[in-house]
């Protein structure tokens, strides 16, 4: 059976109905979404998200931030698109960008282990150790048994801080100073669309 054919663009009544005054007074106000102002359907939003994710395993890293930043505005409440930019922001070395996204992402959905395991990648980067330490435990904690492939990056992030520290403290106690830097990049977990898990992945 052949597919439905949706149509591309609207008559002038389905515009007029759609984005009336009112409709838009909502969208400013916080009554409606982006998404629900526009009427996409879900299918249509997972399409744009499968979309990102491709661009952002090929390494076209500026269409997939506009991907997913779209996809934000248009369902802000939704983690998955906020720890998907934060990746395409990590990728970037974007890394306040990224700790904002991924911030967010943990606000709206405390149980997702790659916006923790990333987050701590951000602030292992940038010198914050202690913060690192704490997001990569999170990420344990909500997987202790190891099953999703990032609960394992996080215990070997966790490792590379413990050693950061008894350095850093064999430094101050020998010269009486610290000494902290940041990690290695590497590429961050992508978000994957739809149920499946994000898998690390380094360069």
């Amino acid at each position: 059976m052949a597919a439905t054919k949706q149509p591309t663009t609207l008559t002038v009544e389905e515009f007029k109905a759609r984005y009336t005054p009112e409709r838009l007074e909502k969208l400013l106000t916080g009554q409606i979404t982006g998404r629900e102002l526009h009427q996409l359907t879900g299918p249509q939003m997972l399409k744009m998200a499968v979309d990102g994710f491709t661009q952002y395993e090929q390494g076209r890293y500026q269409e997939a931030q506009q991907i997913f930043e779209i996809l934000v505005f248009l369902e802000p409440k939704e983690s998955y698109y906020s720890i998907a930019l934060g990746a395409v922001y990590m990728a970037q070395e974007e890394l306040e960008k990224a700790e904002g996204a991924l911030t967010n992402a943990i606000a709206l959905n405390t149980t997702e282990v790659a916006a923790f395991v990333n987050r701590g990648e951000v602030y292992l980067r940038t010198g914050r150790i202690a913060e690192a330490a704490a997001d990569f435990k999170k990420a344990v904690g909500l997987d202790p048994k190891g099953k999703d492939p990032l609960t394992q990056r996080a215990r070997m992030l966790a490792g590379a801080v413990l050693a950061m520290i008894k350095k850093a403290q064999a430094e101050k106690a020998n010269k009486g100073g610290a000494a902290k830097g940041p990690a290695p990049a590497s590429k961050p977990a992508a978000a994957k669309p739809a149920t499946t898990t994000p898998v690390a992945k380094k360069k």
